[in-house]
Formats: C-alpha cells, structure tokens, sequence
C-alpha cells in the first residue's frame, strides 16, 4: 500500500521546478470563497477561479493539484481567527463561540457542510479550536470536558445552520416561506387533528407562530448552555 499524500500545508507552495509562482494558496482561496459564498461551492471549479484570476485553469494545479487541496485551503481561509479570553462565565463564553461560528457558518454557507464531511483541519482552524480549549479551561473544565463540550457546540451549531440555510434555499427556490407553507398545510392538518389521537400537535398548533430563525438559535442554544452550565459550572 502506498504512503499517503502529505496535506497540503506540508507540502512546498513552490513547486521543486519550473517558474516561481505567481499567486499564493490563499489569495486562490480568497478568490474560491467570494465565488462559492456568490454562486455555491460547486461554482468554485479551477476554470472560474482561473478567470477571476486572469490565469490559466491548468495552472492552478500546480498550487493545488487536486479539489480536497482547494477545499482544505477554503475551509482554512473562511476559519477567521478572533482572539477571545475566558471570562470565567462559561454560558457566556459558550455563547460566544457558539454565535461566532453560526455567524461565520451564515457568511458561507458551504462552509457547514463541507466542514461536516471534510474535517480537514489547517492552521487557523487549529488556532480556534485552541482558543475555544483554552477559553473553557480558563473556565475551569478539564480537557476531557472541553472537548465533550466543544464538540457539542460545534455540532449543534453546524445542524441549526444546515437547517436554518435548508429553509432559506427552499424558500428561494420555491417562492414560498414557512407561513405559506402552513397556510397550505392547515387544511390536512385540521382534519387530523379532529381525530382526537394528536393532543400534543393539538396543543402546539395553538402556540404563537415559529419564531424566526434568530429566535430560534438562541431558544436552543439556551436550553443547551443551561444544561451545560448545570454540569459543569465550577462557582
């Protein structure tokens, strides 16, 4: 079996023969990411990227040889780096990390996804997950419990935004918004729930209308930095 391939931050950005570069990885990146954020993660192909350059498709190989490479400097590149101190306040500091990375997740929304399937980690993605680690710890929980913790806030945050974007694309392409969509539904609805055997459904129907998509971020992330802060909470 062979070895496997370096990533690409192990790899030289100058290629070992022929002309020096004239581009870095991370102005292809930047160039990748206003597309994909514009037109979708698809879009972001070498020949667009090439235009958007002013250069030749089959040179961009020679930066970044295959998609995953361009995908792992994208990933990097949209992961900005925001210095944060512990507080003391872990629901506070939770909230934080929590609310910057759906609001960075929103600023690309190919960015969840792809980070869902390719966990292909670069050098500031890593200086985040450090921050966040040594924020918690600053907090008072150990490493083990950073990392349960961490882990769970990452994924619930990923999941609300896949969700909340999900709805936006629907809408987008539909024409019609979750109001609509109730309106549509209400009639079906109505008639099973005069059945009597949905008591619960019953009662929901009757709440205030869903709240939007803020509300409902901040709704759930309450309810997960309540519990977390019932656990681990050192005061």
């Amino acid at each position: 079996m062979s070895e496997p391939k370096p990533v690409v931050w192990m790899r030289p950005e100058k290629p070992p023969r022929g002309p020096t570069p004239a581009h870095t990885r991370e102005e292809i990146a930047a160039v990748a990411i206003t597309i994909a954020d514009a037109e979708g993660l698809e879009a972001a192909s070498a020949r667009n990227i090439a235009r958007n350059l002013g250069a030749g498709a089959m040179t961009l190989y020679r930066y970044l040889p295959t998609k995953e490479d361009l995908w792992a400097v994208m990933i990097d590149e949209a992961s900005v780096f925001e210095p944060q101190e512990p507080t003391g306040d872990l629901r506070a500091d939770l909230a934080v990390i929590a609310r910057r990375r759906r609001q960075n997740f929103l600023r690309h929304p190919w960015l969840a996804p792809l980070l869902a399937t390719r966990p292909i980690l670069g050098p500031n993605y890593l200086r985040g997950m450090e921050r966040d680690l040594a924020v918690l710890g600053g907090d008072g929980l150990s490493i083990d419990d950073a990392i349960d913790v961490l882990h769970l806030i990452y994924s619930w945050v990923s999941g609300a935004v896949q969700a909340e974007l999900t709805e936006k694309a629907n809408v987008d392409r539909s024409g019609v918004d979750r109001h609509s969509w109730r309106m549509r539904m209400k009639p079906y609805l109505v008639s099973l729930l005069a059945t009597g055997e949905f008591p619960y459904l019953s009662r929901m129907t009757e709440a205030a209308e869903i709240a939007d998509a803020d509300e409902q971020f901040e709704t759930g992330l309450s309810i997960i930095l309540e519990g977390i802060d019932s656990r681990y909470s050192t005061s």
